[in-house]
């Protein structure tokens, strides 16, 4: 009966998340179109959300596709080391921001299939700037830089 198992869990997958965020912000105001309340994003987002996984799982079951393949938990757990990393390096250990994405950029590429330790740091130094750039700079949230600021 299914002919894609990894299109059937995926949209299975994406029908139940995007029900359960969909009802549970209903528990919320919703508003209207005009004046929305904090329900109403989450409530829009979490239908199409299920209507984008019953789609696949349709496919899932009409569609023949691959074999899923294992689950490569290496960088999977790196990117959420990196992300904690982030978070304790601006807000536990007080560094500062440029500081936490240098060890979340290193963190991440350590997680890929070849680690050069130069392309790390010209992807960090570059990301450094587009951060600073983006958030400090354009949106003016008051992120300290590094420890001294």
């Amino acid at each position: 009966m299914i002919k894609s198992k990894k299109d059937f869990y995926s949209g299975l997958m994406f029908t139940v998340l995007g029900a359960f965020f969909a009802l549970w912000a209903l528990n919320y105001p919703m508003g209207s179109s005009v004046r929305m309340g904090p329900a109403y994003f989450p409530t829009v987002l979490g239908w199409l959300t299920a209507a984008l996984g019953v789609i696949i799982l349709i496919r899932g079951v009409t569609v023949p596709g691959e074999a899923p393949t294992p689950t490569k938990w290496r960088p999977l757990s790196l990117i959420l080391v990196a992300a904690l990393a982030f978070g304790w390096i601006m807000d536990v250990f007080n560094l500062g921001f440029v500081p936490g994405v240098f060890a979340a950029v290193f963190i991440c590429a350590y997680g890929g299939y070849e680690f050069n330790w130069k392309e790390a740091l010209i992807e960090s130094v570059v990301l450094v700037a587009a951060c600073w750039g983006l958030f400090v700079y354009g949106l003016g949230l008051p992120f300290r830089l590094f420890p001294w600021s």
